[in-house]
């Protein structure tokens, strides 16, 4: 199993993946939080500092989208360096494909 580095993943992007997987909205995760969505909102903007822990668990996928936004590439920039198409990274990014070959080029 591929491992990351957790100085690699903001805390704000773990909150914001977090709050996609489960598929809620800023005021339910925030109510799940024990804070107001305007401060879960700062977070995930990253102009705000998560303090105390979170326990928060991530797929192998999910790290892979948060890396590559984090570098500020589009599927399609990505897609290239791979040498795939920009549609066969969505697939792998929401499960429809083996995502083997990206979590081999993120993780390796």
């Amino acid at each position: 199993m591929a491992t990351i580095s957790i100085m690699q993943i903001e805390p704000f992007e773990y909150l914001y993946a977090w709050r996609k997987r489960l598929k809620i909205n800023q005021v339910e995760m925030a109510e799940k939080l024990g804070i107001d969505r305007h401060e879960l909102s700062e977070i995930e903007l990253g102009k705000s500092i998560v303090v105390g822990p979170i326990d928060i668990t991530l797929t192998e996928v999910e790290k892979c989208i948060l890396l590559r936004r984090r570098k500020g590439w589009k599927q399609g920039q990505l897609a290239d360096i791979l040498g795939v198409t920009r549609t066969w990274i969505r697939y792998m990014e929401t499960g429809g494909r083996n995502p083997a070959r990206l979590i081999e080029y993120w993780f390796s």
